[in-house]
């Protein structure tokens, strides 16, 4: 008897299923990636602090005092969103980097400040939006685009009081 010759390469379906699964591994590589850069960019953009009503209302007036135009949207009694000036047609002298969100909450006596770049803004969505309506500020039907915000240049955006302390202060920097 003749011993037969051995054929050293896999069956088909086990390099298959390397294949497959080193697929599997780099989606869930990617998952992780994107997951840390999320917690990573909280941590680094969002900032809470406790504070009073008088210790809000100065933190609010030091921000609120580095603009001598008025806010660029208003909210009504109903929070409808209403542009007070449209873009110019040239970009102002300084192009903001970031764009910043401050909230005060009376019920829960505290201050959120978020910071979110400008790439961000570009990035993904054609129109900005901040919140996601029911009770958030809904500024979607806007149809304001970063490159808008930009020709402002650094501006108050907006300043809202609300009822029962609320506060929201939006600028550009």
């Amino acid at each position: 008897m003749t011993p037969q010759p051995s054929d050293a390469r896999p069956p088909k379906s086990r390099k298959t299923l390397w294949i497959v699964l080193g697929i599997l591994g780099f989606i869930l590589f990617c998952i992780i990636a994107f997951a840390a850069f999320g917690l990573y960019f909280v941590t680094q953009n969002l900032n809470m602090e406790s504070a009073n009503v008088a210790q809000a209302a100065r933190s609010f007036d030091d921000v609120r005092e580095r603009f001598k135009e008025a806010p660029i949207l208003t909210l009504d009694d109903r929070e409808r969103v209403t542009m007070t000036r449209q873009p110019p047609d040239q970009a102002a002298g300084a192009t903001p980097q970031t764009m910043h969100v401050m909230a005060y909450d009376n019920d829960e006596s505290r201050i959120v400040r978020v910071t979110v770049p400008f790439w961000m803004l570009r990035m993904g969505r054609e129109k900005i939006r901040l919140g996601s309506g029911g009770g958030d500020l809904d500024f979607e039907h806007l149809q304001i685009t970063a490159e808008e915000l930009e020709r402002y240049g650094p501006a108050l955006l907006l300043d809202h009081r609300g009822k029962e302390g609320k506060r929201v202060l939006v600028w550009t920097q």
